[in-house]
């Protein structure tokens, strides 16, 4: 078996931020925006809502979450600070139930694990015991990210990955950067394959990618 099969298959992934130039650049200057996520989903398969965008608001965005999200794209939302674990929780419940399997996941990006494990114990109690969630989010320094944050799955069901990135890059850097930034990711570890929440354009995701690939992580 080779380095390359044990070590961590990193998966670039958007944040999504309508009303920002880096998200709407990315899309054609007509698209609407209930078409977005479709649009988004012919190139990635995987979509971080931020913790500003909890579903309501993203709602009012792309629309009918049944019709906007197509059935390739999964997915995860960001915890906000503060919200309620019951709200929280039933939200999820009522997204699940409208989605599926189409939502994959819940980051938590706060340092409280015990806040963490009792979330974790509240989406098992709604019948959401195959949702992954990632957290408490760990901080650590990276060459060329302005924040980043490794969250460490806890349950989910098979296939979970062992762990997510949310991670902040500084402003477009170029390939260079962007391969000190993966490298530092591949340094701090993990198996298997790790999505990385990148808030960036989301057409810098294929570029990672191949830095990923040539250094053996993808």
């Amino acid at each position: 078996m080779t380095e390359a099969s044990t070590g961590p298959r990193l998966q670039p992934v958007a944040v999504a931020e309508p009303g920002t130039p880096e998200w709407g650049g990315f899309f054609p200057d007509d698209l609407p925006g209930d078409w977005q996520l479709a649009y988004y989903a012919h190139y990635y398969r995987r979509l971080l809502l931020p913790a500003r965008l909890w579903p309501g608001e993203a709602g009012a965005v792309f629309g009918s979450w049944d019709e906007a999200v197509p059935e390739v794209l999964r997915l995860w939302l960001e915890w906000p600070p503060g919200l309620a674990p019951e709200a929280g929780v039933a939200t999820c419940r009522e997204l699940a139930d409208v989605l599926g399997e189409r939502l994959e996941g819940v980051v938590v990006a706060t340092e409280d694990s015990a806040r963490v494990v009792a979330l974790r114990a509240a989406l098992d109690a709604v019948g959401l015991e195959t949702l992954h969630l990632a957290g408490p989010g760990r901080e650590q320094a990276l060459q060329r990210a302005r924040a980043a944050r490794w969250c460490p799955l806890v349950g989910g069901g098979e296939g979970a990955p062992g762990a997510v990135w949310v991670i902040d890059p500084e402003p477009d850097p170029d390939a260079v950067g962007w391969r000190e930034l993966v490298e530092g990711v591949i340094a701090v570890g993990g198996t298997g394959e790790i999505p990385v929440f990148l808030r960036t354009r989301p057409e810098r995701l294929g570029d990672v990618r191949v830095i990923a690939r040539l250094l053996g992580a993808a």
